[in-house]
């Protein structure tokens, strides 16, 4: 199977439970120490493991430590058992949820969690990766952005024709720069370097443009016998969010029917019902945001 034509990727597999990382927990992660000098690659060779390849990729930066291939191997084949077909690629986020499981079967005094950042936050993409943290992340490619990754060692378009191929990655920042780190070890291209490739148009670009996907995931280490608080308050959060959606879809038919009758009293309590849903919409944005606060609270430093 040539590289060209895996496609590994089948999407980012995005799903409502999938915990959300928002500006107040980024300000409370901490920075990992820069590693600059190792950086963790491995080789999917002739294989559309690339999911797999991404999610450990991202676990080996975080924790500075190489996997072997028989660890590796035993992610792939369970892969397998959580239904991914043989022979066929994966999704982002059970790539990425199974390794997490992995790791933490390995190293029971590990504990990790993963975060979904949408692909059209530049900012806080740019502040994770400035944080030497290595996001799980995905593109949809095909030859054209094969050739122009061939030219100078660098994606500098930020437009491609129809996709052809989906393929998971590592995105990682060094020096205020944004890098694919590509899942093929020691690969050349026309004398460039290119297993670990600059990306220079901004990801919501690329994004908007179809090339890249819609989320990437963000594996964190959380302390150790907080598990259970994480996951409560997670619960809580997305329990927010989709009160707040519920409130934000009811406010505009509301105001909608506001126009529709000249009845005072009518009118009366239809303000009296959107004063009401603003209260609450901001009541539960300033809960989620302490939810969210103490969330980043038990990221490790």
């Amino acid at each position: 199977m040539d590289e060209k034509n895996i496609n590994g990727c089948l999407g980012t597999g995005a799903t409502e439970e999938d915990r959300l990382l928002t500006w107040e927990m980024i300000s409370e992660l901490p920075e990992l120490e820069k590693q600059d000098q190792k950086i963790f690659e491995y080789n999917q060779g002739n294989s559309p493991d690339c999911t797999i390849y991404s999610a450990l990729g991202a676990l080996s930066d975080l924790f500075n430590r190489e996997l072997t291939q028989e660890q590796i191997d035993e992610v792939i084949e369970e892969s397998f058992n959580r239904g991914r077909v043989r022979g066929q690629g994966w999704f982002t986020q059970n790539a990425v949820d199974l390794a997490c499981d992995k790791w933490m079967e390995w190293y029971p005094n590990e504990k990790v969690a993963y975060y979904r950042i949408w692909n059209t936050n530049d900012f806080a993409i740019k502040d994770v990766i400035e944080k030497n943290y290595s996001l799980c992340t995905s593109f949809n490619g095909n030859s054209a952005y094969t050739k122009d990754r061939k030219e100078d060692g660098k994606i500098d378009n930020d437009n491609f024709w129809t996709w052809t191929r989906g393929h998971a990655v590592c995105l990682i920042g060094r020096e205020g720069k944004k890098f694919v780190k590509d899942n093929y070890k020691g690969r050349t291209e026309n004398g460039y370097y290119t297993n670990i490739y600059e990306v220079v148009p901004e990801i919501s670009t690329l994004r908007r443009n179809g090339c890249r996907q819609n989320s990437s995931y963000l594996i964190v280490k959380i302390e150790d016998d907080k598990e259970k608080d994480v996951k409560r308050l997670n619960e809580m959060k997305n329990l927010i969010d989709k009160i707040e959606t519920a409130i934000n879809i009811t406010m505009p038919l509301n105001s909608d029917m506001w126009e529709k009758t000249h009845d005072e009293e009518y009118q009366k309590q239809l303000h009296l019902v959107n004063e009401s849903l603003r209260k609450l919409r901001e009541m539960n944005k300033g809960k989620k945001k302490d939810i969210e606060r103490e969330l980043g609270k038990y990221f490790k430093e």
